[in-house]
């Protein structure tokens, strides 16, 4: 395995954004993975969208495709979301909890986070975070 779904990507990708499936299925076969903390994000999304069930049944079968992996949040991704949130701290930078948290899953677990959302997670490549843009 080795990329960790941001929530955004996964939401284009149900949407069916141009350009996006393809962008995915040539990275397929290396595997990804879905974090806990972004699972929760699809969630609260879901539960809040019009189509509660067809939403929840599109995360799902995404969870059951034998390509992508559930990466849980345990003390190892605890300690460098710690570390993470000081560092940004200590530079006067700030990122949203549930950002850090899934920075810091794809850091504990040698991931690289695949994302649409440059703004956010691209500043993190200076403090050892493997991003890559689609």
């Amino acid at each position: 395995m080795k990329y960790l779904l941001d929530s955004n990507i996964i939401i284009d990708f149900f949407r069916g954004k141009q350009g996006l499936k393809e962008k995915i299925i040539e990275r397929l076969r290396q595997g990804f993975g879905v974090g806990s903390i972004g699972l929760a994000e699809l969630y609260r999304g879901a539960f809040k969208s019009d189509r509660v069930k067809f939403n929840l049944r599109l995360i799902k079968n995404l969870l059951n495709l034998p390509e992508v992996k559930m990466v849980v949040f345990g003390k190892n991704e605890a300690l460098a979301a710690g570390d993470l949130a000081a560092r940004l701290e200590q530079k006067g930078q700030k990122l949203s909890v549930g950002d850090t948290l899934i920075a810091a899953t794809a850091k504990a677990n040698n991931l690289t986070i695949l994302t649409e959302d440059k703004k956010h997670f691209g500043r993190l490549t200076k403090f050892g975070i493997k991003v890559e843009t689609v």
